[in-house]
C-alpha cells in the first residue's frame, strides 16, 4: 500500500511539473509568433529603410513610393509592428495621456548634422495613441510620387 501511495504522489508532482512548464512555454511561443511583420506589410523593403537612419544616404527616399502604399496599412499596427517594420524612429516626441509620436526622415536635411534638433526635411510622422496602436501616419510636407523617367 505503500509503494502504492508514493507512486501516486510520484505521479502527481511530475503532473504538476509539467503543467508548471507547459503553460508558460505555450505563452512565450504565443508571444514570439506574434511579434512579426503581418503578411500586408511583408513586401516593403524594411532592411534598407531601417540602414538609411536619418535619412542621410536619400535610400528613404527611394522607397517613398513603396511606403504610400503600405502607409494605411499601419493605421490600427500595434507598436512593435510598427518598430519590426521601421526600426527604431530617428526622432520621438513625448505627448499628453501616453501618445507619442515617431518621425522617420525621408531626405537628407540639418538632421545629417545636428541630430539634437527637429529637421525641415521632410518625414513621415507616426502618431502612436495612449493604447499603443498607430492611429495616424502623415507627412511634413505633402507626398509627392516618383516621377516616371
Amino acid at each position: 500500500m505503500a509503494n502504492f501511495q508514493a507512486a501516486t504522489l510520484w505521479y502527481q508532482i511530475k503532473l504538476m511539473l509539467k503543467q508548471q512548464f507547459i503553460f508558460p512555454a505555450l505563452v512565450v511561443l504565443g508571444l514570439l509568433i506574434s511579434c512579426g511583420t503581418p503578411e500586408n506589410l511583408q513586401s516593403f523593403d524594411s532592411d534598407t529603410w531601417k540602414e538609411d537612419r536619418y535619412g542621410c544616404e536619400g535610400k528613404r527616399g527611394d522607397l517613398a513610393d513603396d511606403f504610400e502604399e503600405i502607409r494605411k496599412e499601419l493605421y490600427g499596427q500595434k507598436e512593435y509592428v510598427l518598430r519590426n517594420l521601421l526600426g527604431k524612429p530617428d526622432s520621438e516626441e513625448l505627448l499628453e495621456r501616453s501618445q507619442r509620436i515617431y518621425y522617420y526622415y525621408l531626405e537628407p536635411g540639418t538632421q545629417c548634422a545636428d541630430r539634437s534638433a527637429l529637421s525641415e526635411a521632410n518625414r513621415v510622422e507616426v502618431r502612436i495613441n495612449s493604447l499603443g496602436k498607430v492611429s495616424e501616419v502623415t507627412y511634413k510636407e505633402p507626398y509627392k510620387a516618383a516621377k516616371a523617367d
